[in-house]
Parts: structure tokens; sequence; C-alpha cells
């Protein structure tokens, strides 16, 4: 009965302050070039937060990720993040899917920092967090076309 409620307990504290991390991502503003750099892992946490949920579950938490996310890519100098046609043809106009692709890109530059990614390593890494995440039905994320194209190729 005791280790119950210590799980319990440790299980609401997690819940507590993941919640405040995403009140001070709403909060944040980028004032400096610094604050860029400095916000990186908040970044990455946030991209990581999107593709470990269903898309249906804490719905503002997700909407607070993306627009920080969104945020720190249009100003980030290090970074120069390119939404070709590629992306809105995968995407296919769908707000969930372009803010997941978004994030994606994110998470692949973050995660990848020692190397350096042209546009088309960045574009098919995240294609690819974007299509496995779209594969997991439990994730409840309508796929476009060409997703559902991708999906059912690696099926094959």
């Amino acid at each position: 009965m005791k280790k119950s409620f210590v799980i319990i307990a440790l299980a609401f504290v997690q819940y507590l302050s993941f919640s405040q991390n995403f009140n001070q991502l709403a909060n944040y503003e980028f004032k400096t070039i610094e604050s860029y750099e400095t916000e990186k892992n908040n970044v990455l946490m946030a991209a990581n937060f999107l593709f470990e949920n269903p898309a249906d579950q804490a719905e503002l938490n997700r909407l607070t990720s993306i627009q920080y996310i969104l945020k720190w890519m249009q100003g980030t100098p290090e970074y120069t993040f390119d939404i070709g046609e590629q992306a809105m043809e995968l995407t296919k106009g769908n707000p969930d899917l372009l803010g997941l692709y978004l994030a994606a890109m994110s998470k692949v530059v973050l995660e990848n920092r020692d190397t350096a990614l042209n546009k088309e390593e960045i574009y098919t890494r995240a294609e690819e967090i974007l299509v496995d995440y779209c594969a997991v039905s439990s994730n409840n994320m309508k796929p476009s076309k060409k997703i559902k194209k991708l999906i059912k190729s690696r099926k094959i």
C-alpha cells in the first residue's frame, strides 16, 4: 500500500512540474540572441512531448508547445528552416500536421547539433518522424494522402 501511495505521489509531482513548464513556455519571450541558445533544451522537450502523446490529449499543452517552437524557429540565428513544396505536399494544408512537421524539423536539428544537415536531410528525417507518428493509430492524427501512401509503402 505504501508503494502505491509513493508511486501516485511521484506521478502527481511530475505532472505538476511538467504543467509548470508549459506555463513558462506559454509566457516566454525570446528577447536576445542568447535566449534562443539557452532555450534549445526546452524546444526539444516541447517537440518530444508532441510526439510522445496522442493528438487529442493535453490539447492546450500541445498548442503551447507548437507556438513556443514556432517562436524559436522564427528567431533562432543558428538555423534556417525551409518550409518548401515538399512539406506543403506532405501536410496538405492541415495545420495540425504542419505544426507537427515544424516540431519534427526542430527535433531533427537539435538532436543532431554536431552534424551539419542540409535541407533535404532535415526534410527526410522530419518526414520520417511525422509518418511514424501518424502510423500509430492511437495517436489519433489523421494523415494526409501522401502520409497514407508512405505508411502503406512501409508495410510492403
